[in-house]
């Protein structure tokens, strides 16, 4: 075991002690648990019509819509940490090293109407693909995407995860990218030796801090799909899980999540931590700082490459 092992496996384990003095002492947990011990039937696992039209390569069926159960997940933890014992926060041993300030005058309110209209995207490019959102989900929730064998392409590995077609044209540089149906984040959670940076994640993961680019405003397209997140109303865990079991028909007001967060250490593959929903943002700091909600923090709690990306 490597330097980058060593301390991986010693975070992860640190991790889970901390979510299990928290999750101990919490009688809901304990009665969700208690309630999954019983079997109950379970619909045969389907691929939806849609779906099929919308998959431009095949995709083996075993590894769809495969269940926890199936898969021999741990259970998931259904219990939610927004408390005002911040566990995240009290805990940091250290701060983030605040970012400068900039003295940039807010724009003039009729300067989103000046700003000049975006070039159609071409047929290629990501902005005009549905991302293959429920494939990802169902498949890699809390697990890295890894590139194919002598193919370093983190990034380009995770594009091809989602894209209905091949060889999509994106920026690797970007760590935001468009697509029709959704936006998605890359997040660098830590440095090539494995050292998580401070109050990335805070309240016991279920929530991270975001930085948009300097350039970017509240009138950035990106940005306003980042914001309008706070007012909308997401699907529950439990409803996403049954879903993952049962087929689509299980939960019905699914509708495509428009903001999607992909964590990696530097230089590993991206673990997708799921669906994100604003919380909070700072529209007078450049770059403008975000804090989101994991809305699948507790499934993500169940998986040891999620928990290798806290310090809790």
């Amino acid at each position: 075991m490597n330097e980058y092992e060593r301390r991986r496996e010693e975070r992860i384990a640190r991790n889970r002690a901390v979510l299990e003095r928290l999750i101990a002492s919490d009688p809901a947990h304990a009665a969700l648990h208690a309630g999954t011990s019983k079997t109950t039937s379970r619909a045969t696992p389907r691929v939806d019509s849609k779906l099929k039209k919308k998959t431009a390569r095949r995709v083996d069926a075993s590894d769809l819509r495969r269940s926890g159960r199936v898969r021999k997940l741990p259970a998931p933890v259904y219990t939610t940490f927004d408390v005002d014992d911040d566990l995240g926060d009290a805990n940091a041993t250290r701060k983030r090293v605040k970012m400068s300030e900039t003295a940039a005058a807010r724009k003039p309110s009729g300067a989103a109407a000046a700003r000049k209209p975006s070039a159609p995207p071409s047929a290629n490019s990501l902005r005009a693909l549905d991302a293959r959102l429920w494939d990802v989900y169902v498949n890699y929730l809390g697990l890295p995407i890894s590139p194919p064998p002598n193919d370093g392409g983190l990034k380009a590995a995770v594009v091809r995860a989602l894209s209905p077609v091949a060889n999509p044209k994106f920026s690797k540089m970007s760590g935001i990218q468009e697509w029709k149906n959704c936006v998605a984040l890359y997040v660098n959670v830590g440095d090539k030796h494995g050292n998580t940076y401070d109050n990335v994640f805070t309240r016991a993961g279920s929530r991270i801090s975001w930085f948009a680019q300097p350039r970017q405003d509240e009138d950035t397209p990106v940005i306003r799909s980042i914001v309008k997140t706070a007012t909308m109303d997401e699907e529950s865990v439990e409803d996403a899980r049954r879903r993952a079991e049962e087929g689509e028909d299980a939960a019905p007001r699914y509708v495509d999540w428009p903001l999607h967060l992909f964590c990696r250490m530097e230089g590993c593959e991206y673990v997708y931590c799921g669906r994100l929903k604003m919380v909070d943002f700072e529209p007078n700091k450049r770059p403008m700082k975000f804090t989101m909600q994991l809305l699948d923090a507790s499934l993500l709690r169940g998986s040891e490459h999620f928990l290798g990306l806290l310090e809790l």
